[in-house]
């Protein structure tokens, strides 16, 4: 696993497949170096089945010398980046890595992209494998089990809407609180806005505090849920507990907690390494 610092994990390729892996190791020599060196290529994927980056994270490393090694980002349109809070190419690797992409071969691209769509379906099987453990951070109860077929869908006065619930997964915070998005339900759902966020609350003044901060088509709204999941407090109850299991195992897993060095602003290249901007990335799925 590669974490670079404001990124999310990404997983080699040989976690992913280990055997498929060993069998397509190819040494490589740059015309740049006048083929003085060999390195060794590993190719790293981001495994969440819910993030559509669209890239593969290249590392040639150099055979004698590992530590000494050639990292970025080969976005799928033949584009490339370098990764967050990564140092300055030298010259010499901007034009290694200015021709390797601009002759990569077709079939190893179609290779990426295979290897990419497994690494989604390996993500699925494995959230662990993309998770990390970030205090005050909300994540998607989809994103953390994905294979859950239980949606939050219902209607109100004639019009549907669902709702995306995201818990704090660190057990050693007692929140005892569910974050709740609405939005409304359409077939195309590719660039949905949010109507609105909403907290809920398990202490039942906590929780009539916050309902009474909402307008009255929002608590109609939040009316319309309750009324259609009738279960709602005990199915959150639920879902609460085991996200705070899934992040008692990411606790044991190891330190996975990033470290920052400073807030990312909103206008800054979003850590996951899309290549697009914070605030229309990964910032919208950080619930404030």
């Amino acid at each position: 696993m590669l974490t670079l610092r404001e990124t999310r994990p990404i997983e080699s390729y040989r976690v992913i497949n280990e055997q498929e892996s060993l069998n397509s190791i190819i040494p490589y020599r740059f015309e740049e170096e006048d083929y003085e060196h060999t390195y060794i290529l590993e190719d790293f994927y981001c495994t969440n089945p819910f993030c559509d980056c669209q890239h593969v994270t290249l590392s040639f490393s150099q055979q004698d010398d590992p530590d000494n090694q050639i990292t970025f980002l080969l976005n799928f349109d033949k584009t490339q980046g370098q990764l967050p809070n990564q140092k300055k190419y030298t010259n010499l690797q901007s034009e290694i890595i200015k021709n390797f992409v601009k002759n990569l071969q077709k079939e190893l691209l179609i290779l990426f992209k295979q290897r990419y769509t497994e690494a989604k379906a390996f993500g699925e099987k494995d959230p662990m494998s993309y998770l990390i453990l970030e205090p005050g951070r909300y994540v998607n109860y989809m994103e953390c089990f994905p294979r859950n077929t239980e949606s939050l869908n219902f209607s109100c006065e004639e019009k549907k809407y669902f709702a995306e619930d995201s818990y704090e997964l660190d057990p050693r915070i007692g929140n005892r609180d569910v974050r709740l998005v609405f939005y409304p339900f359409e077939l195309d759902d590719k660039n949905l806005k949010p109507i609105f966020s909403h907290t809920y609350f398990f202490d039942e003044n906590k929780r009539a505090e916050e309902d009474g901060k909402l307008g009255a088509e929002e608590s109609n709204i939040l009316l319309g849920l309750t009324q259609t999941v009738p279960d709602l407090f005990e199915k959150f109850k639920k879902r609460y507990k085991q996200a705070k299991l899934l992040g008692e195992d990411l606790v044991k897993a190891g330190p996975k907690t990033p470290k920052f060095e400073g807030k990312i602003k909103p206008n800054d290249p979003c850590p996951c390494g899309s290549g697009k901007k914070y605030k229309k990335c990964c910032a919208n799925n950080k619930l404030n």
